[in-house]
């Protein structure tokens, strides 16, 4: 497939569905087939060529203007470092991917659903947990700690609270994991 260039303003990179957006703006009804070439002298198209390999955590591919190679006008690029834009919203993306994969793997329960968990897989009960709590030395943490656990009518697994008593109990990751898949089948 061609790409095409606007002649008259050298703008690049353009497809055919980008002609038809350029006429419907200028306020003309035309009908451009897909194979255009030649049917107007504004527009030409030029021969297609890979994007070149790079690093995309420090360069990108910009498409820079074409050249006739071989009496065929021919698409280039050139590799460049990513600027401090571009490094930012690849950080903002990577977060919001990050962000993404924590609320698919959350697993949220009861809290009935989760103190029966503890009981029927590890013998763990409430007083148990309760006890955990009153060890917390920082008295700001620990009330903290007091009021999600005691206050919450959902348990996520991933929550802070959840994972300092689970440390605190000497549960593992999987540990954590079989738990919350129990208590969701519940």
């Amino acid at each position: 497939m061609s790409n095409i260039r606007n002649t008259e303003t050298g703008e690049f990179g353009l497809r055919v569905v980008d002609m038809r957006s350029y006429f419907a703006q200028e306020g003309c009804v035309a009908m451009i087939a897909d194979d255009f070439e030649g049917v107007l002298e504004q527009w030409e198209s030029y021969a297609a060529t890979a994007q070149p390999e790079h690093d995309a955590a420090t360069h990108k591919v910009v498409q820079i203007e074409p050249v006739e190679i071989e009496g065929v006008l021919t698409q280039q690029w050139e590799v460049v470092a990513l600027d401090a834009d571009d490094l930012a919203q690849i950080e903002a993306q990577r977060l919001a991917d990050e962000r993404a994969a924590a609320d698919a793997a959350r697993v949220t329960v009861s809290k009935r659903q989760a103190l029966l968990a503890l009981f029927d897989l590890r013998g763990i009960k409430d007083s148990d947990i309760d006890a955990q709590i009153a060890l917390i030395p920082d008295e700001a943490t620990r009330y903290r700690a007091q009021v999600d656990w005691q206050g919450s009518a959902a348990i996520e697994s991933d929550s802070p609270t959840v994972l300092m008593l689970a440390a605190a109990l000497n549960l593992s990751e999987q540990d954590l994991a079989v738990l919350f898949d129990y208590a969701n089948a519940m």
